[in-house]
């Protein structure tokens, strides 16, 4: 799953390019590779895609309540793996912090 470039429209209409959220979708794909059990074949820019789906939505105002049925949801439904709740949270509420850390 190959993610283009992040760009994101402005006021006027224009795509303006930041290529500071594509260093932030690393950052959340790495907590996620480092915390979840995931299955052997999983790869980088499968976890970079899930992690700028979980950006944009801590952008868009996501609470961690809606940030734990994200991540546990991809580790149930798309990892096949069962969810460990406690560490599930502790994850979401880091990778909330490292997103509105790098407003």
């Amino acid at each position: 799953m190959n993610m283009p470039a992040p760009a994101f429209r402005t006021a006027d209409g224009k795509t303006k390019f930041q290529p500071r959220l594509e260093i932030l979708d690393e950052v959340v794909a790495g907590l996620l590779w480092m915390q979840l059990d995931l299955p052997d074949d999983t790869t980088r820019d499968e976890m970079e895609g899930l992690a700028h789906r979980l950006v944009l939505r801590i952008r868009g105002g996501a609470g961690e309540a809606s940030v734990v049925g994200e991540i546990a949801g991809l580790q149930n439904s798309q990892l096949g793996r069962p969810a460990n709740l406690p560490l599930i949270r502790d994850l979401a509420g880091r990778t909330i912090a490292v997103v509105q850390g790098a407003r």
